[in-house]
């Protein structure tokens, strides 16, 4: 039972650290460019902007998620993924009629990626990988 609770803190905190860093630049954005969320559909700049900020912070949550585990690294950061995929897709369905289809598209496959680009790194970093 300890080892369920440990995987599930592990897994909990590279989420928190996703959605963290997402919503600390977002309110950072907000502030600084008021008018930039108004636009509907987002005009190319913003959309790129999105991407990348989710792309870092996906990277980050599973570098944190395969740096915190005891176990496997890989198995935490694929749940991790998993669970970023599932609220990515939600995420894209709900805004389906507000935003081009291959920028939701986007949105929602990369995020995923990166969080197993950030496990990869770690295992990287203990020697593990390639």
């Amino acid at each position: 039972m300890k080892e369920i609770a440990q995987s599930f803190f592990v897994i909990l905190s590279g989420f928190v650290t996703v959605v963290g860093l997402s919503g600390i630049v977002a309110a950072v954005v907000k502030r600084t460019f008021p008018g930039l969320e108004e636009k509907t559909p987002a005009d190319p700049f913003a959309m790129a902007m999105n991407v990348g900020v989710g792309l870092a912070a996906s990277l980050t949550g599973g570098y944190v998620t395969a740096r915190l585990s005891a176990g496997n690294p890989i198995v935490h950061t694929l749940m991790l993924a998993l669970v970023v995929l599932l609220f990515s897709a939600f995420s894209a369905v709900q805004m389906k009629d507000r935003q081009p289809i291959l920028y939701l598209l986007v949105l929602t496959v990369v995020p995923p990626l990166a969080v197993l680009c950030g496990g990869l790194l770690r295992l990287r970093q203990l020697g593990i990988a390639w």
